[in-house]
């Protein structure tokens, strides 16, 4: 049986992921952003022009760094049978992903982070941990690290400790990636995004540290289809696109593209020459 075929029918057989919704009280209490979220996949061509666009309505992000970008890297869970995976390959209406992040080079905590979609909409909440203690919070239990976090960062470690013990879930991808982004200062909330070098790994054990050399591309041109090289295009806005951002769109006759970081990672495992050799025992 293919590794891909033996996950359809684990997943059928499961049945699809879910994840019990927010109350009011929760969203009112945790770290929650609620927006929209849309990708594109644009040559590195029109980068300047979207830059400038950028710029012209905002500033550079505050966290990034002398060369005007940062790195961000997350350790994906998920199920024995990649339930998750499949909820997002398939386009299931309400799914949800568990992630822990960090900022490679930066002094920072660790981030427990819930994101949901329910269609268009994008529900993230995310609890800020010390470093050295988010491996101790998943551990069977209560531990007593947990009661020394602030009352939002509790509530929305316990969100995501919920989910992980309910799903049973396990470590399945690092992805690493290089951000350079942009913020509106004319708007409530509105950012603009340029994500490059997406590279992943196969992850067993509960750690952000990675192989330097174990890295596969994920935004590689047999990934994304494209005849040249492309970067991720993040626009994220409340309710509405800003004019500007609908502006940019038109003008540059950009389409939306659905673009998962760890769905393409998995696939990424799978499917590149250069990984068919090194498959890992339990993806096969």
């Amino acid at each position: 049986m293919s590794l891909l075929r033996g996950y359809r029918n684990n997943f059928a057989t499961r049945g699809s992921a879910a994840l019990l919704p927010l109350t009011t009280e929760e969203a009112r209490v945790l770290d929650v952003i609620e927006r929209y979220e849309f990708k594109y996949l644009v040559p590195e061509r029109l980068v300047p022009d979207i830059r400038a666009t950028a710029c012209s309505v905002g500033r550079i992000d505050r966290y990034a760094g002398p060369d005007g970008v940062y790195r961000i890297r997350s350790l994906y869970l998920d199920t024995r049978g990649f339930d998750l995976y499949w909820a997002n390959a398939r386009e299931q209406r309400d799914r949800f992903k568990l992630r822990v992040r960090n900022y490679p080079g930066k002094t920072s905590p660790a981030f427990l982070e819930v994101k949901r979609r329910v269609q268009d909409v994008i529900i993230k909440s995310r609890a800020a941990v010390p470093a050295s203690d988010w491996r101790d919070l998943l551990a069977p239990g209560r531990p007593p690290s947990l009661d020394r976090l602030s009352p939002g960062a509790r509530k929305a470690a316990e969100k995501f400790i919920g989910a992980f013990h309910r799903h049973d879930l396990r470590p399945a991808l690092l992805v690493d990636y290089e951000r350079e982004a942009y913020e509106s200062t004319t708007d409530t909330y509105a950012r603009l995004t340029f994500d490059r070098k997406i590279v992943c790994q196969r992850r067993e054990t509960m750690d952000l540290d990675a192989s330097e050399g174990g890295w596969r591309p994920v935004d590689h041109p047999v990934q994304t289809q494209t005849p040249e090289p492309v970067c991720v295009l993040e626009l994220k806005f409340e309710r509405r696109p800003p004019p500007w951002m609908v502006a940019l769109v038109r003008r540059l006759d950009l389409v939306r593209h659905s673009f998962s970081k760890y769905c393409y990672g998995v696939t990424a495992q799978l499917t590149l020459p250069e990984a068919r050799s090194a498959r890992v025992a339990g993806w096969q």
